[in-house]
């Protein structure tokens, strides 16, 4: 039997491909966030991939939480409205379902300015926030076991 001493929490973390420039940047933040702590990283194409590789690594049972990772250029037409809308619900759906914490950080944003602050900012920084509320949601999970 392992102690709760003992207890390190594993954590996934899911990136999207696109937008590369600012989700290594929010990936970079997470992990180090996440020092001393193990963690699994699945790549996958885009944003809309996102929630099935996230359910996968939540069914698993392995992970304490799943972080998302992503960002959605905010455009003049729908799509990316659509796009953002059903990562959100599947998300939120995969985190109810599986009782595992998944951290959203599937970024919609409208300008490059709005992408480096929330990206690679020191103040505003989502990778590093995301990575901040699991080890919280962790922590509280385990204080009622």
């Amino acid at each position: 039997m392992v102690s709760s001493r003992s207890f390190s929490p594993r954590f996934a973390l899911v990136v999207s491909e696109y937008n590369r420039e600012y989700t290594d940047a929010l990936l970079s933040s997470a992990q180090t966030a996440l020092t001393g702590h193990e963690q699994k990283v699945v790549r996958v194409p885009g944003a809309f991939e996102i929630p099935l590789q996230v359910q996968r690594l939540a069914r698993s049972k392995k992970y304490a939480a799943v972080i998302a990772l992503g960002l959605v250029w905010q455009g003049k037409t729908p799509h990316a409205q659509e796009i953002t809308r059903a990562v959100t619900d599947a998300l939120m759906r995969i985190s109810l379902e599986t009782d595992v914490p998944i951290l959203h950080e599937v970024l919609a944003i409208k300008t490059d300015a709005e992408a480096r602050a929330r990206c690679m900012g020191t103040k505003l920084n989502r990778g590093r926030e995301a990575a901040e509320a699991a080890l919280a949601l962790v922590s509280i999970s385990k204080g009622k076991k």
